[in-house]
């Protein structure tokens, strides 16, 4: 056991509210809002309890105005990412921190009472991922299967038809990759896809995305969901109109790929086989992998010669 995990004690400043320009938006980094921000540092306070002094302790007051201009000097679309710059700035403090970052007037169609990000970070996890930090720092992107220690390829299928799609699915992809425990490694063509499902709505754009991240597969969707609220997506109507939709489709590369069978996430995705807007930048992206279908494990080529009934047309190149 660490001395960070041992100590008992705890230091905390809560409800800090500073007024920051983070979020997919524009007008969020334009207008700006408040967020509110919870700090936990795990450290012991028995030589400053033992001497009162104050250069024995950590100065809640600098803490404070260290925290706040993380926020205020700064601008990110995602929370998880401010976050993520909060406990690096506290780990050169303690050796084991956390912190939650709340966003209460978050860009969300629906009544809610908070949006909340909650990160736990200790200095030896820090260290960790910064020697493998090289690894996802690349001067070209990597192809399929090239993935450093400790990270895991994933697929991931985005797609819109509300609003400017094309703007939404860059600034989705953007968004992806701004995360620090995410790189997106290749990019699709942009494809025209009529919707599945039967709802008579507009035409979608598609892309897939391949990523490679040190992110469990639930993390992932996590993220992709923070993501596709903050571009306003609600769920009034299963396969109906989507402001923007990621789904995870595969984790881990084809021999290696994760299975999971839970209320929150079912891998692989089980409607892959069925959609050709999922399959033809999956193609482009992998080649002619091999994917799981009710026969058993097809190439992606021959699934998608069977879906040639649905309408698909790449109108950009990746």
């Amino acid at each position: 056991m660490t001395g960070a995990e041992a100590t008992p004690d705890r230091i905390e400043l809560r409800g800090l509210t500073v007024r920051g320009n983070h979020g997919v938006f524009d007008f969020e980094k334009r207008d700006g809002q408040d967020f509110v921000i919870d700090v936990t540092l795990h450290t012991s306070v028995a030589r400053a309890a033992a001497t009162d002094d104050l250069a024995e302790t950590i100065h809640y007051g600098e803490l404070a105005e260290d925290v706040a201009g993380i926020v205020e000097n700064n601008t990110f679309d995602l929370i998880e990412t401010l976050a993520e710059r909060i406990a690096d700035h506290c780990l050169s403090l303690c050796e084991h921190v956390e912190v939650v970052v709340h966003k209460p007037s978050a860009p969300i169609q629906r009544t809610f009472d908070d949006v909340r990000i909650r990160v736990e970070r200790r200095r030896a996890d820090s260290a960790a991922a910064s020697v493998r930090e090289p690894a996802r720092a690349a001067d070209a992107p990597r192809g399929s299967g090239d993935t450093a220690e400790g990270e895991t390829e994933a697929y991931l299928n985005l797609g819109a038809n509300l609003g400017d799609a094309a703007d939404t699915l860059d600034q989705a992809v953007a968004a992806l990759d701004r995360h620090p425990d995410i790189t997106v490694t290749r990019r699709s063509s942009l494809f025209r896809t009529a919707p599945w499902g039967g709802v008579d709505q507009a035409d979608f754009l598609n892309l897939g995305v391949l990523v490679t991240t040190t992110l469990s597969a639930l993390e992932l969707l996590s993220v992709a969901q923070g993501i596709e609220v903050a571009c306003g997506r609600t769920r009034e109507l299963r396969w109906g109109p989507r402001t923007l939709d990621i789904d995870l489709i595969r984790f881990g590369d084809e021999d290696g790929e994760q299975h999971s069978r839970t209320p929150r996430l079912t891998l692989p995705h089980p409607h892959a086989h069925e959609r050709a807007f999922v399959l033809a930048p999956w193609a482009e992206l992998v080649g002619d992998t091999l994917i799981d279908t009710p026969q058993g494990r097809r190439p992606i080529s021959a699934v998608l010669a069977e879906l040639d009934d649905q309408d698909i047309a790449r109108i950009t190149s990746g």
